[in-house]
């Protein structure tokens, strides 16, 4: 008897070092430099370490670096944290530091690169093992927060190595606090914890991801034990998750938007026709009276409160209001039929036409079910509206490509710089501009003040810039911001998630309760 109950009691030790989640997050890579999205990002964090990472107030402090001191205005002093290791052994250096910038933006096939983070970097030249001198090619004051993106890999282990030798945890040897035991793209993450990590050790010894897109099947798992935590709680499930005493819900607000993309910048688009599907000889989206109408048609409050059940906030710009450099006078558009008609009618469209808006059904909580009521809406302005429902995977890739004419999809960041850089510049790989900008929208005055406020060094003069630009960027209605996401996560009793502006479901923010 005395035997059973020591094993019992081992058993239950030690699966309680062991946590298992169950997230809607897609994750197909492990390479840190590949695609520049919440999912991957999220996951990446077990593996890797930045330079700087954002505290719970948004502010950089050091990771991988100790301190940065800034010589002049195009030169930075960084100093690197000392003892610490690679999960082979290897010792972490400056050699790291310069590799990994080396190749950010030499990524083969990237579908959103990180490289709008490395871009302003001239040089960087070696000191010592742990002191760098890094030459920008303009003035950069968020050069901190770009640290904040751009995870460290091994010159040693990553020597060569492509996203397929990272995704084969041959080159997936970081820094960080977990260590990879098995990947398999789509379906599982296993990691155990790394003992030597430099920082504060990992609480969970053993974590395993499971990738469960589907929301009826990850509720499931979390009621019948399989996982013992959740993201993207499914919202009609929310009410009765918080009645039953076995789990607890934790709710955060995010860095990010819900937003409707179109494309203003062809003659004609693919999927804009006449209502009876003939050519239309040209694309009303060009239109700003348009896109200021299918704005106007969205009713953001009833999308808060009836499909998103609570889970959404309005949103009338790019990032929430709270943020740097966000502008503090722009409201969501209010619900309007009759001006939109009336826009309409005055940019020739009066009889409306046939628009096709593409969306996600496995990527954010309630994505399908909010493209289909934004069709809905459409339609009461005199559009013959059709959504389509892609997996995340096929969607991105054909967005990429410009494939849509209208297309949903969320986009987050903590700082307007990065929000105006990847959503609404104009593409310019050599700049890092526009690696968001599917549509291709392209707007001079909104370059120039933001070209100019990523050189700016005063604080104040260059949120100034930042939020005249997005003052006119909004003003134009390239993009339809539809509401600032509120996430869910659900746990087991005994668990506390700490949600994360940044939009994050991992292990990292996930503890045993006191």
């Amino acid at each position: 008897m005395k035997t059973f109950v020591a094993l019992f009691l081992f058993c239950t030790a030690a699966a309680a070092q062991n946590l298992t989640l169950g997230t809607k997050l897609e994750l197909n890579t492990l390479d840190p430099h590949f695609f520049a999205s919440f999912p991957t990002v999220s996951s990446h964090e077990y593996i890797f370490d930045k330079l700087y990472v954002y505290d719970d107030k948004l502010r950089p402090v050091p990771s991988l670096a100790t301190s940065v001191k800034l010589v002049d205005d195009l030169t930075w002093e960084m100093k690197l944290r000392k003892g610490v290791t690679f999960h082979d052994g290897s010792p972490f250096t400056a050699d790291d530091v310069i590799f990994t910038v080396d190749r950010v933006p030499n990524v083969p096939n990237s579908p959103n690169s990180f490289a709008q983070f490395t871009r302003t970097i001239e040089s960087l030249k070696k000191v010592d093992d742990h002191t760098i001198i890094v030459k920008t090619k303009a003035p950069t004051p968020n050069f901190l927060g770009d640290l904040t993106n751009v995870f460290i890999i091994s010159s040693k282990a990553a020597k060569g190595a492509t996203t397929a030798d990272f995704n084969s945890r041959k080159a997936a040897i970081g820094t960080g606090p977990y260590k990879l035991v098995q990947f398999v793209s789509g379906e599982r993450l296993v990691l155990e914890r790394n003992d030597k990590y430099w920082g504060r050790k990992p609480d969970w010894a053993k974590v395993t991801e499971r990738i469960i897109a589907r929301d009826p099947s990850r509720l499931a798992a979390l009621l019948s034990g399989e996982v013992d935590a959740i993201d993207a709680v499914p919202i009609a499930d929310l009410e009765r998750l918080r009645k039953d005493g076995k789990f607890a819900i934790f709710r955060g607000t995010a860095a990010l938007v819900h937003y409707v993309a179109l494309d203003s910048a062809r003659d004609e688009s693919p999927f804009v026709t006449a209502k009876d599907g003939k050519p239309l000889g040209k694309n009303p989206l060009k239109d700003p009276r348009v896109r200021k109408a299918l704005s106007l048609a969205i009713n953001r409050d009833a999308i808060g409160k009836r499909v998103m059940e609570g889970s959404a906030e309005p949103a009338g710009q790019l990032l929430p209001a709270k943020y740097p450099g966000a502008s503090q006078s722009i409201k969501a558009d209010p619900y309007d039929v009759a001006k939109a008609q009336a826009l309409l009618k005055e940019a020739g469209y009066g009889d409306g036409f046939r628009i096709v808006l593409h969306a996600t059904g496995d990527r954010y909580p309630g994505d399908a079910a909010v493209a289909q009521v934004i069709a809905q809406m459409w339609t009461r302005i005199g559009l013959k509206a059709e959504v389509e429902v892609l997996p995340g995977a096929v969607f991105f890739t054909k967005a990429s490509k410009q494939e849509f004419s209208a297309f949903a999809a969320q986009y987050g960041s903590e700082e307007a710089s990065n929000s105006l850089r990847a959503l609404v510049a104009t593409a310019d790989p050599a700049k890092g501009f526009g690696t968001a900008n599917r549509t291709r929208y392209t707007n001079p005055i909104v370059d120039s003040l933001l070209t100019e406020a990523l050189v700016t060094m005063d604080d104040e003069i260059r949120q100034q810039k930042l939020t005249r630009a997005i003052n006119f960027a909004m003003g134009d209605s390239p993009l339809i911001p539809v509401f600032y996401p509120i996430f869910d996560f659900a746990a087991k009793k005994g668990l506390v998630v700490t949600p994360r502006a940044q939009r994050r479901f991992n292990a990292l923010m996930i503890t045993p309760a006191k």
